[in-house]
């Protein structure tokens, strides 16, 4: 590639990824990061654009077009220092910046991603993000001691056979080719199924793109399914067990995983008495909700948690013409509240996490920070992260995954087995701890960027899992795991409910702001 091709391409490339975290380089501002990458590797420009961008979200913008002189500023910070401090215990990783890893079947091990993630995709970035969805659950079966005992057979074996065939085990992907008529498909082929009034469903949403154990009689080209399990939950240790791995797959720049570290580990058990707050559908322009959050912050300034993360939606009336005028206020009014009892909370950091509905952010996943013109109300008042959806958290060793999207009743939705409303939380969490994967709905119910679809993987789990709904409020445990999988419900609209968390004792507090002092 000659000069001025490649300064071309670098251009692109650097305008899409600012754009991404809702920043917009001025001209000037294009011309200096080509001159100041242009002679580097990709890897090395893929970690300086992530550090500047680090360093422009901590700063209080007034504007989300960023300047030539603010790069150049921004640039001389980034060489005096990394923007994950060693020192801390708290950091938060967003979804644009994490290193994507595959498993590769051949070395049965993780492994760094060849090439560089784009933002347009074409179909063999969806088919291998789908291909890695599938080989991370296959590997953890293949391993799994209580499914020793059963013979799997494959797609492709089951297409060429013209033989009636008992007490068939497929593990493959549902899918629905069209209507009322299922197939499952793994890596070498895809055959028909076929389920009875009587077919058995293990505690799970089976739905389409559910990646599950198919038992059944396989008669004229069709499977007939007698039973449907989801594969057994594997915990983050005997993941690491198996693939004899201590590495960081979860984000920042260690090498060594958190959990793995002894100087984390004995910094978590100091920690006792600290607390993380998960606050969700926050409206900020909803007066009786900023009354009940007002109530949460003068309840807890005395003894302040390490970290408040507060989920959209921040806005009651999403996507209307004056949404994001509501919004500006909402974070005059939040920053008003929180200049009273800034004392009181000059250690706690403040994460802000998008909901579907919040403005500047689209409909695919993963979504990008709000908009930079909010960060100015809140920045100069108090220690805050505007993160991504979904976003990762590391306390200490703890590693936690923050997801806000309203997930269960699609899943619920589209579900072909027989479910109880009691039933959901324990279905939903196993099912999303079986896939390890945050949205394992199609393309078509939930758009996913297939480029970024490793920063949706849970694997290995981590220690616990916020899925911010609007489904009711729990907090589940799956067997086979340490994971705790939590749902704070909505603060606005399910009376104010929130949940605390104790890291070092991995528990979850489900707390409710009282309704009668919400309202006065």
């Amino acid at each position: 590639m000659d000069q001025t091709a490649e300064e071309n391409a670098l251009r692109r490339e650097l305008i899409k990824t600012f754009q991404i975290h809702a920043f917009e380089l001025k001209k000037e501002a294009v011309k200096l990061c080509v001159k100041l990458f242009i002679e580097h590797d990709k890897e090395t420009r893929k970690k300086w654009t992530n550090k500047m961008i680090e360093l422009l979200k901590k700063q209080t913008l007034q504007s989300s077009l960023i300047s030539e002189e603010l790069i150049r500023d921004t640039f001389r910070q980034c060489k005096s220092k990394g923007t994950q401090d060693a020192g801390k215990l708290l950091n938060v990783f967003d979804a644009f910046s994490l290193q994507p890893y595959d498993f590769d079947p051949e070395l049965r091990k993780m492994v760094v991603r060849k090439g560089t993630t784009t933002l347009a995709a074409d179909s063999s970035s969806f088919s291998h993000a789908t291909r890695q969805r599938f080989l991370l659950v296959k590997q953890r079966a293949a391993r799994c001691a209580s499914l020793k005992s059963f013979k799997f057979t494959t797609c492709e074996i089951l297409c060429n056979s013209t033989k009636t065939l008992k007490s068939v085990v497929v593990l493959g992907m549902l899918t629905q080719q069209k209507a009322d008529c299922y197939h499952i498909e793994d890596l070498s082929g895809s055959i028909e199924v076929e389920f009875k009034e009587d077919t058995k469903f293990h505690h799970a949403l089976f739905h389409e793109h559910s990646i599950a154990i198919f038992e059944g009689n396989f008669e004229n080209s069709v499977l007939k399914v007698n039973e449907v399990a989801m594969v057994p939950v594997e915990s983050a240790e005997m993941t690491r067990k198996e693939l004899s791995s201590n590495e960081n797959w979860f984000g920042g720049e260690d090498k060594i995983a958190f959990r793995c570290s002894e100087r984390l580990r004995s910094a978590l058990a100091k920690q006792e008495d600290t607390s993380m707050i998960f606050l969700s559908d926050v409206f900020l322009d909803d007066v009786k909700t900023m009354r009940a959050l007002n109530k949460l912050l003068i309840g807890y300034k005395d003894q302040p948690p390490v970290a408040i993360i507060l989920c959209g939606n921040f806005c009651s009336q999403p996507r209307q013409t004056d949404t994001i005028d509501l919004l500006d206020r909402g974070f005059r009014y939040l920053a008003n509240q929180l200049m009273q009892m800034k004392k009181e909370y000059e250690k706690t950091q403040f994460i802000f996490v998008p909901g579907p509905d919040d403005p500047f952010v689209d409909s695919v996943l993963p979504r990008p920070h709000l908009p930079s013109l909010l960060f100015k109300h809140v920045s100069p008042i108090i220690s805050c992260t505007f993160a991504s959806n979904p976003c990762r958290i590391q306390f200490a060793s703890q590693e936690i995954v923050v997801f806000r999207n309203d997930l269960i009743k699609k899943m619920c939705r589209h579900s072909i087995n027989a479910i109880t409303v009691e039933s959901i939380p324990s279905r939903y969490a196993r099912s999303v701890l079986s896939q390890a994967h945050l949205c394992p709905l199609p393309q078509h119910i939930t758009p996913i960027l297939p480029d970024f679809s490793s920063s949706l993987s849970l694997h290995p789990l981590p220690d616990l899992l916020v899925t911010a709904d609007r489904f009711e409020t729990f907090n589940e445990k799956v067997t086979g795991s340490d994971t705790i999988v939590s749902n704070p419900g909505s603060f606005a609209r399910s009376n104010y409910t929130f949940h605390v968390y104790y890291p070092s004792q991995n528990r979850i507090e489900a707390s409710q702001i009282p309704t009668g002092e919400a309202a006065d």
